[in-house]
């Protein structure tokens, strides 16, 4: 079988790599709103998904589906955190100070029933950018340079790589907090607080946050999916859920 842990390896940071330049591409055309939009979208979960399928059986799956969906609470709290604080503070304060709000919800959301999490991720995540500062920018084409883009690309893959290196010795906890900490959420707001100032990362965490509905709905598809089905079925099922809800955004943002 081909489904091997560095094949995997290999598939997410390629898939990360992907993700950033495609978030980067729509950033420069439609700014940074949209940008943080697509980036929180699963980009990387969906084909990551469909990865895992062919080795491990529709159940595993499904509970891995399950348990991403009760750490998405983690990822709403980490984004709103940064919205919150990118103006009043640096790019490396914020980031600190949101991780650390990640893993204290994490922390908690491991102590509490799974399905009580999957409740809170689906009722509270389409909530959160109606309590986040917008930013005040319009929507509109942003200079990246080809040099930004790569070093974007190059942090991104630094701590990926770092994170799953790690969580592969570390206690199953500390494992899938790793795995599910928001990278494209860290880096890109990162270097749009360094370069084009606060009120910019501000309008990228927030599309970020509506985008991230989008990896909620798509998990909890497909767990449904799977649990009801089948393999290939179910995953079919929970990639309709999220172009449904993506064809509602691209509705939306037209009116």
């Amino acid at each position: 079988m081909i489904q091997t842990a560095s094949f995997i390896f290999a598939a997410k940071l390629s898939l990360i790599a992907l993700s950033m330049l495609v978030a980067t591409a729509v950033s420069r055309r439609f700014g940074h709103g949209v940008g943080g939009l697509i980036a929180g979208l699963p980009m990387i979960l969906a084909p990551l998904v469909a990865i895992l399928l062919l080795d491990l059986s529709a159940e595993r799956v499904a509970l891995i589906c399950w348990a991403t969906v009760a750490n998405i609470p983690a990822c709403v709290a980490h984004i709103m955190m940064a919205g919150w604080l990118t103006v009043r503070f640096n790019w490396w304060q914020t980031l600190s100070l949101a991780s650390l709000v990640f893993l204290t919800v994490s922390l908690i959301g491991s102590l509490l029933p799974p399905w009580l999490m999957v409740a809170v991720a689906m009722l509270f995540t389409p909530l959160a950018p109606r309590f986040m500062p917008a930013g005040r920018l319009k929507p509109e084409q942003v200079a990246i340079p080809a040099t930004e883009t790569l070093l974007r690309i190059t942090a991104a893959l630094s701590v990926a790589s770092a994170a799953m290196l790690v969580a592969g010795e570390a206690p199953a906890l500390v494992s899938a907090m790793l795995l599910t900490y928001p990278i494209n959420g860290s880096v890109l707001p990162a270097f749009t607080r360094v370069l084009y100032g606060g009120e910019a990362a501000r309008a990228l965490l927030r599309g970020f946050a509506r985008g991230l509905y989008g990896v909620a709905i798509f998990t909890l598809g497909t767990a449904i999916g799977l649990d009801h089905f089948g393999k290939w079925t179910g995953y079919s099922f929970g990639l309709g859920c999220v172009f449904i809800y993506a064809a509602w955004l691209a509705w939306f943002s037209r009116r």
